[in-house]
């Protein structure tokens, strides 16, 4: 059982549940009822790029992208058809708000929360994307988390899921949640929800489905607070519910290497590539441009990508937004690695094969998506929220706009921890 002396705090992450999403969500009987009960900000600004990997690592460690490293969701492996994710705990640069609690003697259980592989929590199925041949999802899953509670989960509620297929996932999510806050009653639950995210990628951002989902993600919220309450006490229990981004509607795809191999800045086989001096690695809504680095002192390649970058600046057709330097890029929060970055207009995602330039989203046979995110947190699609209620948090408390990476410092102070390093400020408003 958790140590009953210690806060105990719940975060739920409602991934691509955005600021969009709110007027329909404060319909809801338990969602409502936490932002009566406590604080609300419909404005939180995600990282760039808004991609689930970087913006969960944002969210616990306090810090933006380029200084926690998670700079996108998967490796730069421009040879690779399907690049591997960055999905473990060692990629993360600095603490997380689970290695400060854990520290602290806080029980600590997470399910299906991003970058989590190989952390040290005692109860954890880390989200794991199998991208090879020889990859078992299982097996894998055993290696990065917790044996013999992933063994324990599997036997009992593995046959509510079908793959990463939705409803079916968060189900098996939720079952386990049950489960765990029963048995085991940690002190910091971390839970990851996608049935929303999974949806619009596949249906669009404003489908029917959408609000269905969003009803499902309310009853989900109830029990788990009715779970809790029937573990502990909840005058020391804190209840968050949070997102990492939305989405933004997509109807074509650009495939930017296609041009740099045109250029001679690449190479490619069977439609992939194989060589570079210059790549571009795709973020859906935003693309990196980095430089092999073999070349970094090359001046008639660096001369060439430049000269690439500025045919394309504001090509409606290729539906070029913006093209940011790598130093831009990093001033707002993005890989400091990269040479550019480039934004990508609404409707418009980038992938990162060389086959052909452009492509309609619906006759595709790659990665189809009706709506994507990966884009600037400024687009007001985009833009995402925070809900908390519970023990120190003020009743009926607002803040008109926040950052993700104010959310790791601002709970660490509620949990009386300290999260070293972070670049947010702590949500004054939200604290009694």
């Amino acid at each position: 059982m958790g140590n009953t002396g210690k806060k105990r705090v719940c975060i739920l992450s409602l991934d691509a549940v955005g600021r969009k999403d709110m007027e329909f969500m404060l319909s809801l009987p338990n969602f409502s009822r936490i932002v009566r009960e406590g604080f609300f900000c419909d404005k939180v600004f995600s990282t760039y790029p808004s991609l689930t990997y970087p913006a969960h690592t944002s969210i616990i460690t306090g810090k933006v992208p380029a200084r926690h490293g998670i700079v996108s969701n998967t490796l730069l492996q421009p040879a690779r058809e399907t690049p591997d994710w960055l999905y473990k705990h060692k990629y993360i640069d600095g603490p997380t708000l689970y290695d400060v609690a854990k520290k602290k003697g806080y029980t600590v259980a997470s399910l299906l929360w991003p970058v989590t592989g190989g952390a040290k929590i005692d109860y954890n199925i880390p989200e794991i994307m199998v991208t090879r041949k020889l990859q078992n999802q299982v097996v894998s899953c055993l290696v990065n988390g917790s044996p013999r509670y992933l063994l324990e989960l599997n036997k009992r509620f593995g046959h509510l899921r079908k793959g990463i297929e939705q409803p079916y996932l968060d189900n098996f999510v939720m079952a386990s949640a049950e489960y765990t806050i029963r048995k085991y009653d940690p002190d910091l639950l971390l839970v990851h929800l996608t049935d929303v995210d999974t949806n619009r990628h596949n249906l669009g951002a404003d489908a029917p489905e959408i609000k269905e989902a969003l009803e499902r993600h309310d009853e989900r919220i109830g029990n788990l607070q009715k779970w809790l309450s029937e573990t502990r006490p909840m005058d020391d229990t804190v209840f968050i519910v949070l997102g990492d981004h939305c989405q933004i509607d997509a109807s074509k795809i650009v495939y930017l290497n296609k041009l740099f191999a045109d250029r001679g800045l690449l190479t490619v086989k069977d439609g992939y590539v194989a060589d570079y001096k210059a790549v571009t690695k795709s973020c859906d809504g935003s693309a990196y441009v980095y430089i092999n680095e073999k070349y970094a002192s090359n001046d008639t390649v660096l001369e060439t990508v430049i000269d690439v970058l500025n045919e394309i600046k504001g090509n409606k057709e290729l539906g070029i937004e913006e093209i940011y330097t790598g130093e831009e890029a990093a001033e707002m929060g993005a890989d400091p690695d990269c040479f550019a970055m480039i934004e990508a207009e609404r409707g418009y995602y980038f992938l990162d094969e060389a086959r052909v330039l452009t492509e309609s989203v619906k006759d595709t046979k790659n990665h189809r998506m009706f709506a994507i995110h990966g884009c600037s947190p400024l687009k007001e699609e985009n833009i995402t929220f925070f809900a908390g209620c519970g023990a120190g948090i003020k009743k009926g408390s607002r803040k008109e706009s926040m950052h993700l990476w104010d959310e790791g410092p601002t709970i660490a102070k509620l949990m009386g921890l300290y999260l070293p390093g972070a670049d947010g400020e702590i949500v004054k408003e939200m604290l009694e």
